[in-house]
């Protein structure tokens, strides 16, 4: 486990093994192997696609099509994921096909793995402090500011992360992973130009339409539900049980997700692979409940709490911005 990959394994808010029960510790540490067979679901999300597809030209009527775009978004949104866990060391424990497998992941959402990484880590080190620059209150002058920015997140979060990522990362990269985000946007501009110049060549720029375009959408509004849920309306203070939370959900939404869900136990282990995650969960419930760690059964209660009332800033901010 390198800090450069995975965060500092000893920060002062991260859960460390040498606190645990010697069993569950043994445990966890047997949790940090990776499994070379789960890697076939590298192949399951764009095969999906495919799939999708074919099936959307073969029958290209409403039920079929609005079947195929949701199955699309789901596998656009997992294929996000696995980018994650690539960045994490997690799929292969090799620098070189985890960067290259979380390049190909990150394409079809037009994010370069290395500019995600810089960031993410940073997110990991920093989490909900003023340094974290996914902690977004922080940039706010007023709190109007703040609960707009919060509910506009639900639709338009990771389109202005999209943005947000390639410049703050470059900004806080080294030289070399300067180059390689930089490397990786330019292939995937000329991805993109030969996808839209194929599409239009043909005749068919429908297809940027129904096998991109609208699929996105919907995978952008599911990464944006995901992403508030984990962190917004915790306490900001002490370690990962304090500043994150898992929202267990159903085995199906689990698996869509790869767990990341279960996000608790990523920040406390982040080495761990994310089909190991539900036995951390298990491991630790004890502690969870002694700690009064946040722990939600499902989005759909987060969303309509959010619709009730924001969740609080860590910081004040306030009514409105006044000058000196």
């Amino acid at each position: 486990m390198e800090e450069d990959d995975h965060g500092s394994e000893v920060s002062q808010w991260r859960l460390r093994l040498e606190d645990l029960p010697s069993d569950i510790r043994a445990e966890i540490r047997s949790l940090y192997k990776v499994r070379p067979l789960a890697n076939v679901i590298l192949l399951l999300y764009p095969a999906s696609w495919i799939v999708c597809i074919a099936m959307m030209e073969r029958w290209p009527f409403a039920p079929v099509r609005l079947a195929g775009i949701i199955v699309i978004a789901v596998s656009v949104q997992a294929m996000g994921t696995l980018m994650h866990e690539a960045l994490h060391g997690n799929v292969f424990r090799s620098r070189f096909w985890d960067r290259w497998v979380g390049f190909a992941c990150g394409i079809p959402t037009f994010f370069s793995s290395s500019a995600y990484k810089v960031t993410h880590l940073n997110h990991h080190r920093h989490t909900r402090s003023e340094r974290d620059i996914d902690e977004f209150s922080y940039s706010c002058k007023t709190r109007r500011q703040y609960v707009t920015l919060f509910y506009s997140s639900f639709l338009i979060g990771s389109i202005l992360y999209m943005f947000v990522v390639p410049v703050r990362s470059y900004a806080m990269a080294s030289r070399i992973m300067r180059g390689r985000i930089v490397l990786e946007y330019a292939i995937m501009i000329s991805c993109y130009a030969t996808a839209i110049g194929l599409a239009l060549r043909s005749g068919h720029a429908e297809w940027l339409l129904w096998y991109w375009f609208y699929p996105i959408c919907i995978a952008i509004l599911l990464s944006n539900t995901r992403a508030l849920a984990e962190h917004m309306g915790t306490s900001g203070k002490g370690d990962a049980l304090s500043k994150t939370r898992t929202t267990t959900s159903n085995p199906v939404v689990s698996f869509l997700m790869l767990n990341l869900n279960y996000h608790i136990e990523h920040h406390l282990f982040p080495g761990v692979p994310w089909y190991n995650l539900p036995r951390i969960h298990r491991l630790l419930k004890p502690m969870y409940l002694s700690r009064e760690a946040e722990i939600r059964t499902s989005y759909a209660g987060f969303v309509l709490q959010c619709l009730r009332k924001s969740p609080e800033p860590l910081h004040v901010i306030p009514a409105r911005n006044t000058r000196v």
